[in-house]
């Protein structure tokens, strides 16, 4: 397993932008171009670029073979399945996770806002439960924590929100995190053709790419390789990536 993140230009002269969109295919330059905000045209653009480029870089192929197809819940596959890959973005951000086997992915910037509003729809009855028993001046941050690491386990599977958040729970045994379904929503998920196998096949790991940023992934080990989650994710600066892509 492989991570990365980059940070995201405050500002990009033009030139620049256009000669890096200039490599992707043109379904995903119209894609981004029709993005409103300035910063959501970078973190589609880098992020997608950081992929490609972490991809052709570990099977040692040209960047220009490298191709993503969306699969039926518009979750990205390199195209021939030799790897399978995650992109994340939030803030100043981009992230991207890389391995064997099915993996998710997620970053999320810490806000204050009011968790009470959402944490209900979001979290099941025992994760709500943990995160208000916890000191209430740390509920911002373990909310983002337990987040992060629900949102890579569905990014993992691939569903998006056909499984609504608050049908699982990720559950937090001395740093040790685990998934929990129950049975009647396990039902469910298969009337659905979402397919889960074990849930203890699933294995997370809680990050802090920088003070403010949680980042979580996920891996479906159901085939039992030797796993172990890289200490620290490697950070690449968007110079040296602009320099890799200004000489392809």
């Amino acid at each position: 397993m492989k991570i990365i993140a980059l940070r995201l230009p405050i500002n990009l002269n033009q030139i620049t932008y256009e000669e890096m969109l200039n490599l992707l295919p043109k379904q995903r330059q119209i894609s981004i171009h029709k993005l409103q905000k300035k910063n959501d045209k970078y973190r589609s653009l880098f992020g997608e670029l950081l992929a490609k480029w972490f991809i052709s870089d570990i099977l040692k192929e040209p960047f220009q073979d490298i191709h993503f197809v969306l699969d039926k819940n518009g979750k990205p596959n390199l195209v021939g399945g030799r790897l399978h890959f995650n992109i994340s973005h939030s803030g100043d951000w981009v992230v991207v996770g890389i391995h064997n086997d099915p993996i998710g992915i997620d970053i999320e910037e810490i806000k204050n806002f009011n968790i009470h509003e959402i944490t209900k729809s979001t979290f099941s009855s025992k994760e709500f439960r943990y995160l208000f028993k916890s000191p209430k001046d740390l509920h911002i941050e373990i909310f983002f924590k337990m987040w992060t690491l629900k949102e890579s386990w569905l990014k993992c599977i691939g569903s998006g929100f056909l499984v609504p958040p608050n049908t699982f729970s990720i559950l937090n045994g001395s740093n040790q995190y685990s998934l929990e379904i129950p049975t009647e929503e396990f039902s469910k998920l298969k009337t659905l053709g979402i397919q889960i196998g074990d849930t203890s096949n699933y294995l997370f790991k809680l990050y802090y790419l920088r003070p403010g940023y949680p980042l979580s992934v996920c891996i479906n080990n159901e085939n039992e390789n030797h796993l172990e989650f890289p200490d620290d994710i490697d950070i690449i600066e968007l110079k040296n990536l602009l320099n890799k892509l200004q000489a392809l």
